[in-house]
């Protein structure tokens, strides 16, 4: 496609405003932060059959499709306050930007997208699972998975309507993504690990890892979200797995496990230290902060407790550090900026309890949609 500066502009400006406004609001309450909606996203369907095996015989969106009812099924059993939605519950197509917005018109509070990889011929060697959270790390193994995933968006009509002319083949549509980094990275980057560290223990043993990717269904979504390639059918020892029913099954029980582990740290609000690592609401490491410019008119700030223990509130974070005054902060003049893990982390307050700091959350969510509470 050729590349035209003013089209690019306004992909730019598009990404902003939705970066400003948010493409959809959470309407939890600051009482009410329990993990109660998921979506299960079974990638491909319908007219799309994600990548075919060799003989044509196996389709990508059969595997995703069964996979993701025995997930649900497993976490309905054993969480019946769960809601679990699914994008699609038969071989039917949904476009990408409708399985982000079924997740967003829910107020889910995790995005879970099942996929099975695969890669061209000659390369039939690599094998393993591996999850994905939306990041701009455009690599080319990275990027391989990206113009496949993204590609779906040609089976739609009118898609370059719909994606504002995003072009998944094309490397330079990719620079607006780098403007949609928020605070829900930190949590997804949780779910990942859970997903990774529960897979590698199923029938298909290989992690490959998490990875970061600018993944339109994941970009969209205003939640914790991760994609989940479960194998390689290109590969033969994952595609004996993959079409095996009981090691689907294994499949979805890892992938449940998974959830298992991220609904407890989501429900106890257990969140990251500066360090990045996981602190248990126990302990944690102090952070190691640079202030932003204080102000009288700042939100009430609370005592720390006297063991030095406090909570924060994190409206956002992103890959580049912002000046003071930008237009992202909207008006916040105190606040802290960690970085940690190549990302910069804008937090707010300092209270002594968790309720204190529910107390502020839903105003600061009115605002930052991602926000969510962070204990030190």
């Amino acid at each position: 496609m050729e590349y035209r500066p003013h089209k690019m502009i306004y992909l730019i400006l598009v990404a902003a405003v939705l970066l400003l406004s948010g493409i959809s609001v959470s309407a939890q309450n600051a009482t009410d932060l329990l993990l109660k909606t998921v979506v299960i996203d079974a990638g491909h369907g319908g007219h799309d059959p994600g990548t075919v095996s060799s003989d044509r015989k196996i389709h990508e969106s059969d595997i995703n499709l069964d996979v993701a009812l025995s997930l649900g099924s497993l976490i309905n059993e054993a969480y019946p306050d769960v809601k679990v939605i699914y994008t699609r519950k038969t071989d039917t197509f949904i476009p990408l930007a409708e399985r982000a917005d079924i997740a967003n018109r829910s107020h889910a509070d995790l995005f879970i997208s099942i996929h099975v990889n695969s890669m061209a011929r000659g390369h039939s060697d690599i094998d393993g699972s591996e999850t994905y959270v939306m990041g701009t790390d455009k690599s080319e193994s990275n990027m391989e998975v990206c113009r496949r995933e993204n590609s779906v968006i040609r089976l739609e009509e009118d898609y370059s309507t719909t994606y504002q002319g995003f072009d998944p083949d094309n490397a330079e549509s990719y620079i607006f993504f780098n403007l949609m980094q928020n605070a829900n990275f930190e949590q997804s980057i949780a779910m990942a690990s859970f997903v990774q560290q529960n897979m590698k223990n199923g029938p298909v043993k290989k992690s490959r890892g998490i990875k970061q990717a600018p993944l339109m269904v994941l970009w969209r979504t205003t939640m914790p979200s991760v994609l989940v390639e479960i194998g390689y059918l290109s590969n033969p020892s994952d595609r004996k797995v993959l079409t095996d029913k009981a090691c689907r099954k294994e499949i979805a029980e890892a992938l449940y496990k998974a959830f298992c582990s991220f609904k407890a740290q989501y429900d106890a609000h257990v969140s990251y230290s500066a360090d990045g690592s996981v602190s248990s609401g126990a302990g944690g490491a102090r952070a190691s902060a640079s202030s932003g410019t204080s102000s009288s008119a700042a939100s009430a700030v609370q005592s720390p407790a006297a063991d030095g223990k406090f909570y924060r509130i994190q409206i956002f974070a992103t890959s580049k550090e912002l000046r003071k005054g930008a237009p992202e902060l909207k008006g916040i003049k105190d606040y802290d900026c960690v970085k940690s893990n190549g990302m910069y982390k804008y937090a707010v307050g300092k209270y002594s309890s968790k309720e204190e700091a529910q107390k502020d959350l839903a105003g600061f969510r009115n605002r930052f949609s991602g926000a969510f509470i962070v204990f030190y």
